[in-house]
């Protein structure tokens, strides 16, 4: 068995480090475990400095038997020790947790405590093939996904699990053939702890009457679906590239991810939750599959997530963000800027500082100059997206900088045609949530240009034009 650890520390690369620190309850795991990794630096005559720790949590009688226990055997082993002494029932009852989670979250919090202490460390735990079979069986019973099919990952971060390729029985015939001593805790027989009952009661009962492998198999399947997640994972990672728009919020291409197959699909969606929940705690295949059928729903139709999140589809786009940011959007202080067109002189800056919406995104509009100029030919044919030129005569006394209003028009073509705003907004397909973040340029009632979407055929340049006013975006 020693081999078949060696070995498995080897292919995981898991000791290139200066300190290793070891969870040591007592327990023949853990007592197995330091055994075996302190054979292995000897034996490798590695520069490695070993120590234990042990945690008490407080709860049981024998704790303390458990502790002296400890203390002895790294003393005869000339193991440095640290204890440390919990109280894991108050813990789990102040951070509203089971006693088992709380005790579980305390431990590799000192563990981590010490290894950053120590630097360059390592933190190996007595996690092995049954435990692998035992959490895999109990994230299906719960409801997962592949990543909680992977089970336990041999290496993950600083935390290391060299046992993990040998089952339990393995560590109980390596503890008897070499003589160790260890203790016992026998709240591992109390099967009120959901662990506890798939160790005493579902895996015997596998082992028994299926399979006398099947742990072994459960971890191989573990093992397979492992290097099948790396691999979506990659994927995965592709296809947000290829289908992500924006990251103010999320936006998401709906022709691009409707070409991906459902697996990546849902993958990417789920990503795009969790990167605006910032959790993924409660956010399920329910809300997954709610996401992704709105691939193929009409415009407009609207999901509620978590976390005060909603998805919504919106012109070939599955946008995903929190409710509250439109509201925010909707209510925020508008002033309108009224410039007069005496003021304009031969330069004009309007500093501004807004975020609008600009071209299917938003972006800080620092300011706008008006800068009126003798007609050019060639400083008319300086019309962008940034920067639009006007006849100055036929530009009324002021002009209104602002967010649309609801009678506002704009002239459409040369015989003086006008839309409303808003239906022009609809026709562009702009999408709802963003209608109230375009910045108009008015006289009046009348959108002169309502930047990132189209200007006005008022006020255009012609060959009777005398001056020429040129409005220009400076963004941020």
């Amino acid at each position: 068995m020693k081999n078949k650890v060696y070995n498995y520390i080897e292919l995981n690369k898991m000791l290139d480090c200066a300190n290793l620190i070891v969870g040591l309850s007592g327990g023949a795991d853990s007592i197995c475990l330091i055994s075996i990794l302190q054979d292995y630096i000897r034996d490798n005559k590695l520069d490695i400095n070993l120590y234990a720790v042990h945690v008490n949590h407080g709860i049981r009688k024998a704790a303390i038997a458990d502790e002296e226990f400890v203390v002895d055997f790294c003393k005869k082993r000339n193991i440095n020790l640290k204890v440390v002494r919990i109280d894991c029932i108050g813990l789990a009852k102040k951070n509203n947790q089971t006693v088992e989670e709380a005790g579980r979250l305390e431990r590799y919090r000192i563990f981590r405590e010490l290894a950053k202490d120590k630097g360059n460390a390592r933190i190996a735990v007595a996690h092995h093939m049954n435990d692998q079979a035992e959490t895999v069986l109990m994230n299906m019973a719960r409801g997962t996904n592949l990543s909680g099919m992977r089970g336990i990952k041999p290496v993950r971060d600083e935390i290391i699990r060299p046992l993990l390729c040998v089952t339990r029985m393995e560590i109980e015939n390596y503890i008897e053939e070499n003589g160790l001593k260890f203790v016992t805790d026998e709240t591992n027989f109390n099967n009120e702890y959901t662990r506890n009952s798939i160790r005493n009661i579902v895996i015997p009962t596998l082992t028994d009457n299926v399979n006398v492998r099947a742990v072994n198999n459960i971890a191989l399947l573990a093992e397979n679906l492992s290097q099948i997640e790396d691999y979506l994972n990659i994927e995965t990672t592709k296809a947000i590239r290829d289908v992500l728009l924006h990251k103010d919020n999320v936006s998401l291409d709906v022709k691009k991810l409707d070409k991906y197959h459902a697996v990546i699909q849902s993958r990417v969606i789920y990503e795009a939750i969790v990167g605006m929940a910032k959790k993924k705690k409660d956010i399920y295949e329910v809300h997954v599959k709610k996401v992704q059928e709105l691939i193929n729903k009409d415009t407009n139709k609207q999901i509620s997530l978590p976390y005060g999140l909603y998805a919504k589809k919106e012109y070939g786009k599955i946008i995903i963000d929190f409710v509250d940011a439109d509201k925010k959007r909707i209510e925020k202080n508008r002033p309108t800027i009224t410039v007069n067109k005496s003021d304009i002189k031969n330069e004009l800056i309007i500093n501004l500082d807004e975020d609008i919406y600009y071209k299917d995104e938003i972006r800080r509009l620092k300011a706008i100059k008006c800068s009126v100029v003798d007609n050019n030919f060639s400083i008319k044919d300086k019309d962008s997206d940034f920067l639009k030129c006007f006849d100055y005569d036929k530009i009324k006394e002021c002009l209104d900088i602002r967010y649309r209003q609801t009678n506002d028009v704009i002239v459409i073509d040369g015989l003086g045609h006008s839309h409303r705003i808003k239906s022009e907004f609809i026709n562009r397909k702009i999408p709802s949530r963003y209608r109230d973040e375009c910045i108009l340029i008015c006289q009046g009632d009348e959108c002169l240009w309502a930047v990132g979407v189209r200007r006005s055929y008022d006020a255009l340049v012609d060959n009777n034009t005398k001056k020429i006013l040129m409005i220009q975006l400076m963004f941020d």
